[in-house]
């Protein structure tokens, strides 16, 4: 199963290593965007329209595919900010490939971490989710006033490293998440 979701894989990869060079804000970067980000949205609105959402495995490769995407959306304000030091670009690309690397060759275990599926495994499941709560925690939990604050405190170089590295991590984690459903595609016949 593996080999058929690799190019959704790669897709999205291929499109954040093209993204590296790209100042901060880039119409080009916005058109490049939307064209990736339209197709998945008339997928989805056709399996809606044509009733074809029924089918487990169109749904699973539409959500596969929405997370992945969405994983590459918050690792990109991290390579973007590193855009002198293109070592530190490519070895945060290489992380981002090898944590989904061995996300995929461990999807199984993954899944049931992710799902909490096995009792053996739910204090990974809690260490899982932990993550997501710090990274959402350290970031001001929401409130939108919490990066003015840390910038006051700090200055502004120092709140784009910070609130870039906790996305970065989420996108990792997001990647986690898209990756270890792979593992129940196994099911789709």
């Amino acid at each position: 199963m593996t080999r058929q979701t690799t190019p959704l894989m790669i897709g999205p990869i291929i499109f954040g290593a093209l993204m590296l060079p790209v100042p901060y804000f880039s119409f080009a970067y916005l058109w490049l965007t939307m064209i990736l980000l339209i197709p998945a949205f008339l997928f989805a609105f056709y399996l809606d329209l044509t009733g074809k959402n029924r089918s487990d495995k169109l749904r699973g490769y539409a959500g596969y595919f929405s997370l992945l995407l969405l994983s590459i959306f918050f690792g990109l304000p991290g390579f973007k900010l590193y855009a002198e030091y293109p070592i530190l670009q490519i070895l945060i690309l290489v992380l981002y490939v090898v944590v989904l690397a061995i996300t995929t060759k461990f999807n199984i275990v993954m899944k049931d971490i992710v799902l909490g599926k096995r009792d053996e495994l739910r204090r990974y499941t809690f260490v899982y989710y932990g993550i997501a709560v710090f990274i959402v925690l350290a970031g001001g939990g929401g409130y939108f006033k919490a990066a003015e604050i840390f910038s006051s405190f700090f200055g502004h170089n120092a709140t784009m490293s910070y609130f870039s590295f906790l996305l970065l991590m989420f996108s990792y984690w997001l990647g986690v998440l898209a990756q270890s459903s792979i593992g129940v595609f196994t099911k789709f016949k």
